[in-house]
């Protein structure tokens, strides 16, 4: 990941190679594809690569959102 985007909201896109989730943890099994200023873009991305052997999944980085 870009070291820039560190402080930035974004959506990032990973691979996961374990679609059955039998083994942890996470990152064992996961590889980042792409970082996103939004989620269509991320969504987009994610459309693209169905199909493959393993399965694409979106994370939100940044700040929660708001509330009272």
């Amino acid at each position: 990941m870009n070291p820039a985007h560190e402080h930035e909201d974004r959506y990032e896109v990973y691979v996961r190679f374990d679609p059955d989730h039998s083994q942890t943890p996470p990152d064992t099994i996961e590889r980042p594809l792409a970082c996103c200023s939004t989620y269509a873009e991320a969504k987009r991305i994610r459309q693209s690569f169905q199909g493959l052997n393993g399965q694409c999944l979106i994370r939100f980085v940044g700040t929660a959102g708001g509330g009272d």
